[in-house]
């Protein structure tokens, strides 16, 4: 037999929907968005009238460097040196002295055969040669500004020396030769520091040592007198 069952009503809860909750959270960012979009607006218009007050950057400098261009050598000056010697040569002796020039050196040649300016095998200066060394002396001493190192090259003919001579080779002879004119030179008043002295014994002739003429010419001195350009 059938019976029905009676049941208790119980109240029933109240369920929101799910569209309501999403509405709601999406009105509730919209609005976080407008508050926040209004603050940085007006934080933007603060600075912007921030900025304004500033003074304006200073603007660097621009320089342009200018090309480097090298200077010009500085121009060499000549001057001649060789006709003072030869002017300034005692008249009887200028003979003796020859030379060449560049812009850069003097070379002075001092040589005779007759007389002899060395005697062979002697490293002495002929006697009556010495007013010429001291006329070579003067025109460097009145051109110092002028004039470098001087340099004196002694050099002998090619006979070669006997055993009892003293300096027993032509290269000793030579440097002697040298070393006397330089002397001569300081004694004239130029500077012991400027003048230097070398010898080449026979190794640069200018004639044959088969006559005596030529002997004597080998048998000579040069005295090299260096510009200041």
């Amino acid at each position: 037999n059938w019976k029905g069952v009676i049941a208790s009503d119980e109240p029933q809860r109240f369920i929101v929907p799910i569209w309501v909750m999403a509405l709601g959270a999406a009105v509730v960012a919209t609005a976080i968005h407008i508050g926040l979009s209004m603050g940085l607006s007006s934080q933007a218009v603060e600075l912007s009238a921030l900025v304004r007050t500033l003074p304006p950057p200073a603007r660097g400098d621009i320089s342009r460097t200018s090309p480097k261009v090298d200077a010009p050598p500085p121009e060499k000056v000549d001057f001649a040196l060789l006709p003072e010697f030869q002017a300034g040569a005692p008249a009887d002796l200028r003979s003796a002295l020859s030379g060449t020039e560049s812009v850069s050196l003097a070379k002075l040649i001092i040589q005779a055969s007759n007389p002899e300016l060395f005697q062979s095998s002697r490293p002495q200066l002929t006697e009556g040669f010495e007013p010429l060394i001291g006329s070579i002396a003067k025109v460097i001493l009145a051109n110092q500004e002028l004039i470098g190192n001087i340099t004196v090259i002694g050099h002998t003919d090619g006979v070669p020396l006997q055993k009892t001579n003293p300096l027993s080779t032509n290269q000793r002879l030579s440097e002697a030769r040298a070393q006397t004119i330089a002397d001569m030179l300081v004694q004239n008043g130029v500077p012991r520091d400027r003048v230097h002295s070398e010898g080449r014994a026979a190794t640069d002739p200018v004639a044959s040592d088969s006559t005596r003429q030529g002997r004597a010419l080998n048998r000579r001195a040069e005295v090299l007198v260096e510009k200041r350009l």
